[in-house]
């Protein structure tokens, strides 16, 4: 059997290596050292980052990762990446090498490019596993394979697959996975909560806030809702800066108060389940949302290794493809 020449790799955001305070404080080092998350002037914000952040985050979001920790060691994002890049591979065929990378933590992006071009890889898809286009992730993806081939005398043909926040096939896996959960006919609210950004990076130009709502609008037609009964929030604020609206956990509290006791709560921006869905979401928020009166709170889980997420994936692959595998 021939060597693969075309290779595809899946890239995520990363994840600390173990639960406890050093490795969290490595990965937290590696995601908020990079300019496209925190692009405030570097003599501002390391000596706050290194002297204030990391020693007061670190211990504490060790304790949060211990919550969603899998009794393999490993976490569910790694888990779930891990099965998605298997099932993609075995989809694809013996012809494509896939694998897949983090951003932040290990396998790192360089080390896994390295690998596969020393293996006779020429041809390289990189598919970053955000939906919905981020400055702050997808370009950040871009930045780290640039500087991968940056001092790289031979560098494979390279394709990045677009944002995917309206495919079909992704759409179709998200209410696939929410009607296995619940059954959109039954009376309810639904919430659809993504990852936020400071407001600047929208007024910037970032586009991620409209394909946030585009992704919730198809979503919501794909599951037959009624336009009164789901709403889009936005998660995960960090510092001082104006955040995009409406706030997730204001919203948790805002609509028992309504009168809407009764919420499915989905996090179509994250492809796999995460510290920011299992635990901000499926616990913090279920908390505050029955402290505001809340009667059921239903968390339904993300895409993670799902048959109908990896059949999407292979349908998105396969198209950004077109014309490398004809020549294969």
């Amino acid at each position: 059997m021939s060597t693969p020449s075309i290779g595809v790799l899946l890239a995520q955001l990363g994840t600390p290596d173990a639960p406890e305070t050093q490795a969290v404080r490595r990965f937290l080092k590696e995601f908020l050292s990079d300019r496209r998350v925190v692009d405030l002037p570097r003599w501002k914000w390391l000596p706050l980052l290194h002297g204030v952040i990391l020693p007061a985050r670190s211990p504490r979001s060790a304790r949060l990762y211990r919550k969603i920790w899998r009794p393999d060691g490993v976490s569910p994002l790694l888990h779930h990446t891990r099965r998605v890049t298997e099932g993609l591979g075995a989809q694809l065929g013996a012809g494509i090498r896939v694998e897949f990378a983090m951003r932040y933590g290990s396998p790192a992006i360089a080390e896994t490019l390295h690998t596969m071009t020393r293996a006779g890889i020429q041809r390289l898809l990189i598919i970053p596993l955000f939906p919905q286009y981020a400055s702050a992730t997808t370009a950040s993806i871009a930045d780290a394979v640039a500087m991968a081939f940056a001092e790289e005398r031979l560098q494979p043909a390279l394709r990045f697959a677009p944002p995917f926040f309206a495919d079909d096939g992704y759409i179709r896996a998200l209410a696939d996975v929410a009607r296995a959960r619940l059954d959109p006919t039954v009376p309810r609210d639904w919430l659809f909560s993504f990852h936020g950004l400071p407001q600047r990076f929208i007024d910037e130009g970032d586009p991620y806030a409209e394909q946030c709502r585009i992704t919730a609008q198809r979503l919501a037609e794909e599951l037959h809702l009624p336009s009164e009964r789901w709403h889009v929030g936005f998660q995960s604020r960090f510092g001082r800066e104006v955040w995009l609206t409406p706030d997730t956990a204001g919203l948790f509290d805002a609509l028992p108060r309504q009168g809407r006791r009764n919420l499915a709560v989905l996090c179509p921006g994250f492809t796999a389940d995460c510290l920011e869905t299992l635990e901000e979401i499926a616990e913090g928020g279920a908390e505050i949302f029955h402290r505001a009166g809340g009667e059921r709170f239903d968390y339904v889980p993300c895409l993670n290794d799902t048959p109908a997420w990896i059949g999407a994936l292979t349908e998105i692959a396969r198209r950004e493809l077109s014309g490398w595998l004809e020549k294969n």
